[in-house]
């Protein structure tokens, strides 16, 4: 984990959050483990939330048919957040005073923060299933928080070494500028890349209410020669728009996006979209070659009639499990014993690959990604990467 912590140590902000821990009562043995809920159940981001939490509720369902945690079953409950940046702490203390002993948040830095700070405060452990930036933990939330994702800096790392392992020599970056994720996945795609001896040819942005990127589309058909591939980093539904504008503009190069463009629930809104690249936690199509990873998703399809619509699913699933096992160890939902027991956390084998955790990095950067290609509108398997050299990346 040393090494880790260097890669990762110039993109973080010094200095933790000041917080005061507050223990929790002791339970008795027939009470539940609440496991509070602060997500999106309306609103655009709900489509990122729901199957994560589906699948954290199949972990429940697992656990307690072995007889719980700690001998005591575990029940969710949740609070909508609305899809609502600031309705996040609200959502937060909802769950928390309806007694959540464990907080799961909406897997993003800006999107579950306001959660994560609220349980945070009251020395709550505060799970996100995906948030993906490194700011996502001691740093930018505060010492309770942790994230079982994969960190944006290995997507934006494996889209580069992929590229490059392609044949292609140039690119471009456009990046939507809503949230950090996509800005964190593009900085580390264009470090990565220039250390490979790529050439980044030029780089735009555009906001999640620009319903027209024509300037931008115009400032790339001005190059003096197309790049051989463009990074797109954005997330629905901003990103199935500007790849409709793309592509009828004639330009036809392979795109790249990060694992916010993972699913394919809005692929009928860009027909036969082809040469289409998505770094995510696995192939939801029936093609992922991990038994584990597979058998959840089977389980999952059978209890909902469908795939997930995002990969994220997995790490729904890692969450409860993950602090499942904490609890265990610890003996107890205290918040600073089960944070000392995530913290031992060393390469413990879970669905999304191994996962670690120290007192300094509660987020994994050196994990595989599988990439699904979209071709005549259809997603599928293309292979499982391992990023090579995750770089540290400044702002």
């Amino acid at each position: 984990m040393v090494g880790l912590q260097k890669k990762v140590g110039g993109f973080l902000a010094a200095g933790a959050l000041a917080l005061a821990a507050v223990a929790a009562p002791a339970q008795a043995d027939d009470d539940p483990i609440t496991i509070g809920a602060a997500i999106a159940l309306s609103g655009f981001i709900q489509p990122y939330d729901q199957d994560p939490s589906r699948a954290a509720q199949i972990a429940i369902d697992e656990l307690n048919a072995k007889g719980g945690v700690l001998g005591q079953q575990l029940k969710m409950i949740t609070a909508d957040t609305k899809s609502d940046i600031a309705q996040g702490a609200v959502a937060g203390m909802e769950v928390l005073d309806e007694g959540a002993d464990i907080v799961i948040v909406t897997g993003d830095y800006d999107f579950g923060g306001g959660a994560a700070r609220a349980a945070n405060a009251r020395g709550t452990i505060a799970i996100a299933p995906f948030a993906a930036d490194p700011k996502f933990g001691v740093q930018g939330i505060g010492p309770y928080a942790f994230t079982f994702s994969t960190a944006s800096l290995t997507v934006g790392t494996v889209l580069a070494e992929f590229a490059w392992d392609q044949g292609w020599k140039t690119a471009y970056t456009l990046t939507q500028n809503t949230i950090q994720y996509d800005q964190s996945v593009t900085a580390s795609f264009r470090k990565r890349f220039g250390e490979l001896g790529g050439e980044l040819v030029g780089e735009d942005s555009f906001a999640i209410d620009d319903a027209s990127i024509a300037a931008q589309i115009t400032r790339i058909k001005s190059l003096e020669k197309a790049p051989d591939v463009m990074l797109l980093s954005t997330f629905t539904p901003a990103g199935p728009t500007a790849l409709r504008q793309i592509r009828a503009a004639g330009l036809e190069m392979p795109i790249l996006s990060g694992e916010d463009m993972d699913g394919d629930y809005w692929l009928e809104s860009v027909p036969n979209l082809s040469n289409y690249y998505v770094a995510a936690m696995a192939s939801l199509y029936g093609d992922d070659p991990r038994a584990d990873v597979q058998a959840l998703l089977d389980e999952f399809q059978k209890r909902h009639g469908g795939h997930p619509s995002t990969a994220h699913t997995i790490t729904g699933y890692d969450a409860i499990m993950g602090v499942a096992k904490a609890i265990e160890a610890a003996g107890s939902v205290d918040g600073d014993a089960v944070k000392a027991e995530l913290e031992k956390f060393d390469n413990v084998d879970m669905l999304a690959g191994p996962t670690s955790f120290s007192p300094e990095l509660h987020i994994n950067l050196d994990r595989p990604l599988v990439i699904v290609k979209v071709q005549d509108g259809k997603p599928g398997f293309l292979e499982l990467r391992e990023p090579q050299k995750v770089p540290e990346v400044t702002f």
